[in-house]
């Protein structure tokens, strides 16, 4: 008799520990620090041995940490529709006690530790959590003014033994009790309230449940099954659909997760781990293309030339094996000896193994895509929102177009609106916001033909003849000049990032002419000044003259592609980049216009003045 598909993401786990109940499931540092097991309850683990500092858990390990999670939840009264708010790191322990949650039928909440005391408290208070768990006291501290105004809040743990917060101690495991729960929770049951970033307002809590999560999951499976044994890194935020979307995907399939404490300690992650492959956001992308031509760059000016060389010879190769042709003998040798002197280090840089990479959360410069494809990575996007539940689109191996984010996954639709708006309905798509149907009806558009209502995702682009959505800007970001003309900045600013320049906001709304607030890439400006020899420090190199004509030139060399009213007619450069820590940047590292127009007005009353 045919086993009956899983019904729920911990169903869809269970499945895959019971084909491999051995297999790797996370990697995580000897030094994590999280309350674990004790070890005679623990079974054993993997028999392929770790790096040193880290150890492997299988999958029977993480299924008897889970278990033992559920009873500790269970008897604190958390059960179906119980919501239970994260406020901590990514890390292995958020991954489990986030299963252990759905697995009892409860609701995650999922909150970006970036946020402040007060937001949080929001949040708390919207999704009428009951029970919080932090890190640590750290973690805990700029919310504790606030947690005595929660109704709702009963009760407070840790993931890690500390002072002020109990420490969450994970009861016997009791397998059998888990499977039962888990037998009980279906594809209509809430999984998850995921909050929006609120760039443009108060963050709206999406409502995401098993069967959203199944639905991409199963489908992306379909359209892109990945080969045995890949190696991935959990880096991104556990509180967005898209980390949370890859993790259950890594857990079903055979990939091993490999835990980075933070994004800081990514480049020791990439060492001991040697991904093979990558899930990411844009801005990380244009990070490592940045540090690694501004390491050429500070080994002087045949080294930066040699990156140069290599890029083009790379996308030469590229285009002859998208038209299915034979590159010409000299191309060929030209693409062997850049691989050896160029290509092959940036590889080691990344581990060695890095063979795909999959950017999604907001579309990706065509250049940077490029540059990944021309040091011999494969860029492959996706995109989605979180009221999609991750993915909507995707691209694979086989089936790609350079500047797409993909085709829709199946039983997915993509249509254009008549003002260019991306709409699209599926299996993945949330029904709801948390608590305001208001903001759920505003959401929708209802089909003409009494089909499934069509959700309005914001975004501005196009379809192809064959299917291939093209991202083209924000809706709520197009720039209306004060003579009328419509003009989507996001790929003016993607086109001026890179280089020397790291961020760049154009902004002109009921202005006369577009200006543009840039940050320095800060790496690729201190290798300049090695390059140089420079004296001083970031402020002193900011305001050498050949900084400020490099800017100049990148500037001039972009407004000569465009029509004269979409030109970049002055611009500041900033004293810093704009961070997550400053408010200026999501979670994600997606760019909170509104919050950057705001903070540096004067600047920008400057360039007009």
């Amino acid at each position: 008799m045919t086993a009956a598909p899983p019904r729920s993401v911990p169903g869809l786990f269970l499945e895959r520990v019971d084909r491999s109940p051995d297999a790797v499931a996370f990697t995580v540092r000897d030094d994590a620090g999280f309350v674990e097991l004790p070890p005679e309850w623990m079974p054993p683990g993997p028999s392929t041995a770790a790096p040193p500092g880290w150890r492997h858990l299988s999958l029977g390990q993480a299924l008897a940490s889970i278990a033992g999670l559920a009873v500790r939840l269970r008897s604190l009264g958390v059960g179906r529709g119980s919501r239970v708010a994260i406020l901590a790191e990514t890390s292995h322990a958020w991954c489990a006690l986030d299963l252990a949650v759905l697995s009892l039928g409860g609701i995650t909440v999922g909150i970006y530790p970036t946020l402040t005391g007060k937001e949080v408290a929001w949040q708390l208070r919207h999704s009428r959590a009951e029970l919080l768990v932090v890190d640590d006291d750290r973690r805990h501290a700029p919310v504790a003014p606030f947690l005595d105004q929660l109704d709702d809040l009963r009760h407070v743990f840790a993931m890690k033994p500390d002072q002020a917060v109990p420490p969450l101690a994970p009861g016997r495991p009791d397998e059998a009790m888990l499977r039962a729960q888990i037998a009980a929770v279906g594809p209509d049951d809430v999984a998850t309230v995921v909050y929006t970033s609120g760039t443009t307002g108060r963050p709206k809590g999406v409502v995401l449940t098993h069967g959203h999560f199944l639905a991409n999951i199963l489908g992306t499976r379909q359209r892109w099954p990945l080969p045995p044994g890949q190696r991935s890194i959990v880096f991104l935020p556990l509180a967005h659909s898209l980390q949370r979307f890859a993790t259950y995907r890594g857990l079903v399939e055979d990939i091993s997760g490999w835990f980075s404490p933070s994004l800081d300690d990514l480049p020791e992650v990439i060492a001991a781990s040697r991904p093979t492959i990558l899930v990411t956001v844009p801005r990380m992308l244009e990070k490592i293309r940045a540090r690694a031509q501004a390491r050429a760059a500070s080994r002087g000016p045949i080294p930066a030339a040699l990156m140069r060389w290599a890029e083009l010879v790379g996308v030469a190769i590229r285009h002859h094996r998208v038209r299915g042709s034979v590159p010409p003998r000299r191309l060929r040798l030209q693409a062997a000896l850049a691989d050896r002197l160029v290509a092959r280090r940036v590889r080691d840089g990344l581990g060695g193994a890095l063979h795909t990479v999959i950017s999604g959360g907001a579309a990706l410069s065509p250049d940077v895509a490029l540059w990944f494809e021309a040091m011999g990575i494969a860029v492959r996007q996706g995109w989605g929102l979180t009221e999609t539940c991750a993915p909507a689109t995707l691209e694979t191996d086989t089936e790609f177009r350079l500047g797409t984010v993909g085709r829709p996954l199946p039983d997915t639709e993509v249509r254009i609106a008549d003002d260019g708006e991306v709409l699209v309905r599926g299996p993945g798509v949330f029904r709801a916001y948390l608590d305001d149907p208001a903001a759920t009806a505003a959401a929708f558009l209802p089909d003409p033909d009494g089909g499934a209502p069509w959700f309005r995702t914001g975004d501005l682009g196009t379809v192809d003849a064959d299917g291939y959505l093209r991202i083209t800007g924000r809706k709520k970001a197009i720039i209306v000049t004060a003579g009328g003309k419509n003009i989507a900045p996001a790929p003016l600013e993607k086109a001026l990032e890179g280089g020397i320049i790291g961020q760049a906001l154009v902004v002109g709304d009921e202005r006369p002419y577009l200006v543009a607030l840039l940050t320095l890439d800060e790496e690729a400006l201190a290798a300049r000044a090695r390059a140089g020899g420079w004296p001083g420090d970031a402020d002193a190199w900011r305001q050498r003259p050949e900084v400020q004509a490099e800017v100049a030139d990148r500037v001039a060399r972009l407004n000569e592609t465009l029509p004269r009213f979409s030109t970049i007619k002055r611009f500041a450069v900033l004293p810093r980049p704009w961070t997550v820590e400053a408010g200026e940047l999501t979670p994600t590292l997606k760019l909170k216009r509104r919050v950057v127009e705001a903070r540096y007005a004067a600047d920008i009353a400057a360039l007009y003045g």
